[in-house]
């Protein structure tokens, strides 16, 4: 609904916005324009929005997507992408992710997780009782899957950034800042801010033999033309239809009233006794209206005066509500940009990057200022790069709320998506101000190298993104699993893997070192021990709570073993450096034994999938795996025969008291093997396999102590 909806009207409602085009066709026609002497042309740069593409990155439109384990398909599929981009047409790819807690969308994600959920529950009834793969309609990412696409991207040497603190703003500067020549996305705020050359991600198609990539390139200039708008008019009409700043619900009464007592649709708004939205088409074509009636787009007092007539009698700051503050750029009149009918082979100047790629970030907009509970820190970390070189279709405007700190807003809670100082009653933030107001003690102090360190990290791309959050605001959100939940049985994957959890917080804010600095000094004062716990908020979607109550979750230190403090973990370079974050990393999965490291018994390869197997075995009351299933587990998982087809076909595993049981290969071969596993049939329960179509939360889990290993990267 709102302004997320215009994405869906603009493909299905405006015949003539979305064309056809072949992007390998017009990087190779834009090189060919290249006429000076001298070394061919840099290739042009195409900026990937991972968070809306992840689909399409994840292999195309896979049949068995539901596994979550198609891994070598998503290789092939994503080298294939990254060698015909820079070989075939010119282009380089560079993908963003989205690394951001996003507390100011916070509503609109609850919502999202919610809708999830109940997807998540058609999946498993489906393959419950059809035995096939669910519809493609019904995609879900795994859980961790961006972590894993970002990681497959390094491996083809494809440019990484990760977001920090606000995901759409930090892109459009990217794209702006850096010159880049297209953006392949489907958001409607990136559409409603007329990107040139603003081309579709689920369209995103790649021949067999590598030769086109074809997508849809979106005119948002042919939409507003059908809409009767101009370009200038876009932020108004944006803001207008509804967004996380300004949600639908306060926005209902206007909208309604723009369609007038007269309308088809009035009769629902009299008889329904809770609040009704009207539909989105509607509402979209009944505020362009308005917008183009607008005589002067400078008086934004009487346009307020209009949308917030009927809302309680409150006089709030009209300028500040609409605009909205600390996101006013998204929506503000921006300076002119090229028509979106502007391709690749227009008239735009492709601009090299400057600085090395590793020095990139230091250019980016520093949206970070502090932690409401963590400690300040030095911002020397990404304020010390001069300023970016400026082109012909750069936003030239350097007085817009891209550059000035001032209008980024706090920030660091995400309290301000209402703002601070508006006064407008929002039926959806007054519900949930009492929860996301949960307070807990404050963090323990963080130096400020760890922290510049956790920022680098966090920037490119080569740290999981909620370590940075854990870090600063003590906070992280977990997305939604496909797994049952009316089983009763199993325990969900987030408290299944809390455990684990428990302790990489311990980790990350050096637990044990606290309590052994607290424990000498209690005994040098004779008095009792006091250890100020360390708290972080859950934030999860369940069947038995809100996604707006977080769960109060305390840090764990190890008692079998004093773990060093995490700048030891993270900057130590001595060889007993490495192993402390190896048996740091094992202990936090309960894995902390020798013969786990024997390469002749584990493969190092397989270690992280035998330590979560050995972690599941040790659920207080079992019931997780059975002894027969795991060996059915091993024995297709870790055999030496994975890439022998014939041989695993016939490989069966027997157990005295329960019959052996195979079905098809799509329903868990792929969360069971490793990449280069074939398919084949796979001996497992139906418990078995329940759990496996649960443990994307195991990778989810896992991410949080990959830092140990990832440390390893100064």
């Amino acid at each position: 609904m709102g302004v997320q909806g215009f994405q869906d009207y603009l493909e299905k409602r405006c015949p003539g916005a979305a064309i056809p085009v072949d992007l390998l066709k017009l990087g190779r026609t834009a090189g060919r324009q290249h006429h000076h002497p001298g070394p061919l042309p840099p290739p042009a740069r195409i900026l990937i929005d991972a968070d809306s593409g992840l689909q399409r990155l994840y292999g195309g439109y896979q049949t068995d997507w539901v596994c979550g384990g198609e891994w070598n398909a998503m290789l092939g599929y994503l080298s294939a992408l990254s060698q015909a981009c820079l070989y075939q047409g010119g282009l380089e790819l560079v993908v963003v992710f989205n690394g951001t807690l996003g507390k100011e969308r916070w509503p609109e994600w609850a919502r999202r997780a919610q809708g999830q959920r109940q997807t998540a529950q058609l999946i498993v009834n489906h393959v419950g009782s059809k035995a096939t793969p669910p519809p493609r309609a019904w995609f879900l990412p795994p859980a961790c899957l961006s972590h894993c696409v970002r990681l497959a991207m390094f491996r083809f040497r494809v440019r990484v950034v990760q977001t920090l603190e606000d995901h759409h703003q930090e892109v459009l500067s990217l794209y702006r800042d850096f010159g880049f020549c297209g953006l392949i996305a489907q958001d409607s705020e990136f559409a409603l801010c007329n990107v040139p050359a603003y081309f579709s991600s689920h369209a995103l198609k790649l021949s067999w033999n590598g030769k086109n990539l074809t997508t849809h390139q979106y005119l948002l200039s042919e939409a507003a033309r059908q809409l009767g708008l101009k370009t200038q008019q876009l932020p108004y009409f944006a803001a207008l239809l509804g967004n996380h700043i300004l949600p639908d619900e306060d926005l209902a009464a206007f909208h309604w009233s723009l369609l007038g007592p007269e309308h088809p649709l009035a009769s629902l708004k009299v008889r329904a006794h809770q609040l009704v939205l009207p539909p989105c088409e509607v509402v979209i074509k009944a505020v362009s209206e308005y917008v183009s009636s607008i005589k002067d787009l400078g008086n934004l007092d009487a346009v307020a005066r209009d949308v917030f007539n009927q809302s309680q009698g409150v006089k709030p700051p009209y300028r500040n509500a609409l605009c909205g503050p600390g996101h006013a750029s998204l929506f503000q009149n921006l300076p002119p940009l090229p028509d979106c009918n502007d391709s690749l082979s227009g008239t735009m100047v492709y601009m090299d990057w400057s600085a090395p790629y590793d020095q990139g970030g230091s250019r980016l907009t520093n949206h970070h200022t502090s932690a409401p509970s963590g400690p300040s820190h030095s911002p020397s970390s990404s304020s010390d790069g001069d300023e970016p070189n400026d082109s012909s279709h750069h936003l030239t405007d350097k007085s817009s709320a891209w550059d000035d700190p001032a209008s980024q807003g706090s920030g660091g809670d995400g309290s301000h998506g209402n703002g601070s100082g508006s006064n407008i009653p929002s039926l959806l933030s007054m519900a949930t101000r009492s929860h996301m107001d949960i307070t807990t003690p404050p963090l323990p102090q963080i130096s400020a190298e760890v922290l510049r360190v956790a920022e680098h990290r966090h920037r490119r791309g080569l740290m999981y993104p909620e370590i940075y959050h854990i870090l600063t605001k003590g906070e992280m959100k977990m997305a939604v699993c496909i797994e049952d939940d009316c089983n009763s049985e199993m325990p969900p994957a987030s408290l299944l893997f809390r455990a684990a959890r428990q302790y990489s917080y311990g980790v990350l804010f050096s637990l044990a070192e606290t309590h052994r600095h607290l424990e000498r000094l209690a005994m040098s004062n004779r008095g009792p021990l006091e250890v100020p716990p360390v708290i972080v908020k859950e934030w999860s979607s369940g069947k038995s709570k809100s996604a707006l109550t977080p769960e109060l979750v305390p840090a764990l230190c190890f008692r079998e073993w004093t773990c060093p403090n995490l700048r030891r973990l993270w900057l130590g370079r001595a060889s007993e450096d490495r192993s402390r974050r190896t048996r740091a990393f094992l202990a936090c999965l309960r894995s902390d034994c020798p013969a786990l490291l024997n390469a002749a018994q584990v493969p190092q390869h397989l270690l992280l999938m035998c330590c979560v197997l050995r972690y599941m075995m040790q659920w207080p009351g079992g019931g997780i795996l059975q002894r027969h299933e795991l060996d059915a587990f091993l024995a297709q998982a870790v055999s030496n025969q994975l890439y022998e087809p014939d041989q695993l076909q016939e490989l069966k595993v027997q157990h005295p008291y329960y019959h052996t049981i195979t079905f098809p290969c799509w329903s868990a071969h792929a969360r069971s093997t490793p990449p280069g596993n074939p398919s084949g049939p796979v001996l497992l329960t139906s418990a078995a396999e329940s759990v496996i179509t649960q443990s994307s939360g195991t990778a989810g889990a896992l991410m949080h102590v990959s830092v140990l290993f990832a440390s390893k990267r100064a």
